[in-house]
């Protein structure tokens, strides 16, 4: 079965800003959007990345929609920072699932979000839920 092509709901490190933006996103999108999905944002010190857990409570971020010639290496190379291997789920770190997105302006859209799986590595919970915000202080 084909997956569909969907934008990605960033959160952390890939947000325009952050450090992983320039080399995986940089170029690559159509267009970007301030978004927040329901869930709860944490942060592992130790390496420095965050992640979401589907609970109850608001994470910001951002929708982006990737070029369309750009849409299968962009989400591969997604796939590997975020140590996702849809063939070994068992084993991935995070998983990347579609969510709904919901925009400033109201709307709300199907997006991928990449989930934590590694629940024997514990963060802190970011009590705003926006990594940008996080990272201020």
């Amino acid at each position: 079965m084909t997956e569909p092509k969907l934008p990605v709901f960033v959160y952390g490190t890939l947000r325009p800003g952050q450090k992983n933006y320039p080399r995986l996103l940089q170029g690559r999108t159509l267009r970007e959007f301030p978004a927040r999905v329901h869930g709860r944002l944490y942060f592992v010190s130790n390496g420095g990345y965050p992640y979401v857990l589907p609970e109850d409570g608001t994470v910001w971020g951002d929708l982006v929609e990737l070029e369309p010639e750009h849409y299968d290496e962009t989400l591969q190379e997604l796939d590997l920072l975020e140590e996702y291997d849809p063939q070994d789920e068992a084993q991935s770190v995070y998983l990347r699932r579609p969510t709904e997105v919901f925009l400033d302006d109201g709307r709300c859209r199907l997006a991928w979000i990449y989930y934590w799986n590694a629940f024997q590595i514990l963060g802190d919970l970011v009590e705003s839920g926006d990594f940008a915000d996080h990272l201020k202080g």
